[in-house]
């Protein structure tokens, strides 16, 4: 299988392993806010992030398929092809990266506005303790810088390593400047933008997917709340959780300039009676052990991928299906299914790669892609074997329409072979023991890729 297939259905199946995952999390969600215990349901979101980011149901599939399978061996890549397969991966892959260079390029379009915004801040100078107090309670080392901004209208925080505070320009109370900056630097403590951040990587890759949109409204709405819970429970904060709301209802006004979610404020007034909601009656008392965490945390883990490895398993059977219902293609497109023999001649020909590593002996294999020009050959793989044996070829030719020569070399120096174009596969039958070479051959007018494995029994 190409790389470029692998890559395709490795984002195929991360899409729908970060949707189970995420359908879980919903599910620990709602019971765990029922019950005010609020200080694990952020944290897990991340859980949820690494089923979209590591290809758990990929590497499943990858080896559950590398076995004898009734159509054939799948020689260690994940499926055989048909020509309606390969279009259609071609088709999605196609609509998926143009989806993909939109919503980057307008991301970038509109984030390049707002950074041009941003060039025109200016220092904010204030007294030395104020920040530095909060800044040594919460064991931040740090550096934070702070500014003022004439276009910002409620407090932000940007930057990737270097994280900057953006302050509107006005006059704040000694309360209000300390609610702020503890907010602001718990966020920061929390890498709440590092994990809003990863989101919207997440969102551009995976834009077709209909959960995203809600993933981020939920890393956003959850990281505030556990920022809140945080303040107003785990540190010196010297006002009371009233006052600390108060504070926000009083600048829940948005700044009139576009800011990209890649960025982490203060006040969200679209999710702000859901925080209060949230943390309206929470006790800290009542508030899960660390070993409950850690344990609902892995039961998180276990349920998606349990039920990732289900779904792998229903994906497999479907697409077997197709292949069965598409497979006649093949065999009516390429009628050159006879088998023939002849010297082995390399003198009209170029044999751009051979084989030359030790002689294996192996059930099964794959050889890596590789391209040919026109008149051009290659040995892909040498087979020792102690007697007489079925091998079978299985090809990826592309383009599809392109046609191969390929069979394989006898050790006494006789090249028997057959025709394929697509995806082709043929059983040879040899009847003595030795050494066995792959042959492929491109007899097209113009440069292939070839891919595939072989498997004797």
């Amino acid at each position: 299988m190409r790389w470029s297939n692998e890559m395709f259905y490795i984002l195929l199946f991360n899409s729908f392993a970060g949707a189970i995952a995420y359908g879980f999390w919903m599910i620990a969600k709602s019971g765990m806010a029922k019950k005010k215990k609020l200080k694990y349901v952020y944290p897990m979101l991340g859980i949820v992030e690494a089923f979209f980011i590591f290809p758990v149901m990929f590497v499943y599939l990858k080896v559950s398929t590398h076995v004898p399978g009734s159509h054939g061996s799948y020689y260690g890549t994940l499926f055989l092809q048909t020509p309606f397969i390969y279009m259609a991966e071609c088709l999605m892959a196609g609509i998926w990266i143009l989806g993909v260079i939109f919503y980057l390029g307008n991301y970038i379009k509109e984030y390049w506005k707002f950074k041009s915004i941003l060039k025109k801040s200016f220092a904010y100078e204030l007294p030395a303790d104020v920040c530095s107090e909060i800044l040594q309670e919460l064991k931040m080392k740090r550096k934070i810088t702070l500014y003022q901004n004439y276009a910002v209208t409620s407090p932000i925080v940007v930057g990737w390593w270097n994280k900057k505070i953006i302050f509107p320009v006005q006059d704040y109370e000694e309360r209000e400047l300390v609610t702020i900056l503890y907010h602001e630097l718990v966020h920061i403590r929390q890498h709440i933008l590092e994990m809003k951040k990863i989101g919207i990587f997440l969102k551009l890759i995976f834009w077709c997917n209909p959960m995203m949109n809600s993933l981020l409204r939920n890393i956003d709405e959850w990281g505030e709340i556990a920022c809140d819970r945080y303040v107003c429970y785990e540190t010196a904060y010297p006002y009371t959780v009233k006052e600390y709301y108060t504070v926000a209802v009083d600048g829940l006004e948005q700044s009139h300039i576009w800011i990209p979610q890649m960025v982490t404020g203060f006040k969200k007034k679209s999710n702000f009676k859901r925080r209060l909601l949230q943390m309206k009656n929470y006790r800290k008392e009542k508030e899960m052990k660390f070993v409950g965490g850690v344990a609902l945390s892995l039961v998180l883990c276990v349920l998606s991928t349990t039920t990732t490895f289900a779904a792998a398993e229903g994906f497999k059977a479907g697409y077997e299906k197709v292949f069965d219902d598409t497979k006649v293609e093949v065999e009516e497109e390429i009628s050159e299914d006879i088998e023939y023999e002849e010297d082995f001649d390399t003198s009209k020909i170029k044999i751009v790669y051979d084989e030359n590593s030790d002689e294996i002996l192996r059930a099964s294999g794959d050889f890596a892609e590789q391209k040919l020009g026109k008149n051009e050959a290659a040995n892909l793989k040498s087979i020792s074997i102690t007697g007489k044996n079925m091998i079978t070829i299985s090809l990826s030719v592309n383009p599809t329409g392109n046609k191969v020569k390929y069979g394989l070399v006898t050790p006494d120096g006789k090249l028997r072979y057959t025709y394929g174009s697509g995806m082709c596969s043929h059983a040879f039958e040899v009847g003595s023991a030795g050494t066995y070479k792959i042959y492929v051959e491109n007899i097209s007018s113009s440069s292939i890729t070839v891919s595939g494995g072989y498997l004797y029994n």
